[in-house]
């Protein structure tokens, strides 16, 4: 997440303080004391920060989004931007988002937020904060503080049941990885997404695996290849992923399987006996 050392952003260079504690010290004052905004001005922020989203020029996309701050300094989303493209260290990343969660969470009142518990995303202005907290989720679990990440998508679907981000699928392999197998079970019952998800169904075998049963996992084999055929090569490590994710994806596609190939893969990697009966298992 940081941009090359020629290139220009809002931080001096030749600076002795590390841009993290830039970043850190900016939330935190925006945090203590959160300014009034008008819906004009939240209004300009967002079209501000479109501009920004829709230039490839770097330089010019921090100039829209400077101008979206200071129209509007809590807006999460476009700290979220200027967290892609800054040069702020992996040790920084989840303070960063941490503080950038307490503020989504503080623009949203109180009140709004008890209010949309259980339908979160379905009202515009509670998306920021979920955005917040995804992308918390898996900045934790890249850098293998899986259980927080854990509780960060067990909580987003607490507030939004109805998962529109598709955060199951993560937390499901998360919840094998670390052996919460009741809870990997619970998701399995609520979400019936066995035979159009490659997280679901490959998880599906692998959690038949885990509880040593040959013949349920053959079962689970059958319609994960079925489901997703591309996932078994990424699995045995014949086959390596290309190094950018695709766009867009369609169900059962290699797209698909690449988007999910990482968790995949870091999942499975923990059970080498999985493996194993895996490469064992002849293709019909």
């Amino acid at each position: 997440m940081s941009i090359g050392p020629n290139e220009s952003f809002p931080f001096d260079p030749d600076s002795n303080i590390n841009p993290g504690d830039i970043v850190l010290t900016m939330l935190d004052g925006i945090l203590e004391e959160q300014k009034k905004v008008t819906d004009h001005d939240q209004m300009e922020a967002s079209n501000l920060l479109d501009q920004a989203l829709e230039t490839e020029d770097v330089d010019e996309a921090v100039e829209f989004m400077l101008k979206a701050l200071e129209h509007d300094p809590a807006n999460v989303d476009v700290h979220l931007e200027f967290l892609e493209i800054a040069c702020v260290d992996d040790e920084y990343q989840i303070p960063v988002l941490q503080r950038l969660e307490a503020i989504a969470k503080k623009k949203l009142g109180e009140d709004l937020f008890n209010q949309a518990k259980g339908h979160f995303w379905m009202m515009h202005e509670t998306r920021p904060y979920m955005r917040v907290l995804e992308c918390l989720a898996t900045e934790c679990h890249y850098q293998d503080r899986i259980e927080e990440a854990v509780k960060h998508w067990e909580a987003m679907l607490q507030l939004n049941p109805n998962d529109n981000q598709g955060v199951r699928s993560q937390l499901l392999l998360s919840y094998l990885d670390i052996g919460q197998l009741n809870e990997a079970d619970k998701l399995f019952a609520q979400y019936d997404d066995i035979e159009i998800s490659c997280c679901f169904s490959w998880g599906k075998v692998l959690r038949c695996l885990l509880d040593q049963n040959d013949n349920l996992a053959t079962q689970a084999l059958r319609v994960a290849r079925k489901q997703n055929r591309y996932m078994e090569s990424f699995i045995k490590g014949t086959r390596k992923p290309p190094l950018e994710l695709p766009d867009q994806y369609a169900l059962g596609s290699k797209e698909e399987a690449v988007c999910f190939v990482d968790f995949m893969t870091s999942t499975w990697n923990k059970y080498p006996d999985a493996i194993q009966w895996l490469k064992q298992q002849q293709k019909k």
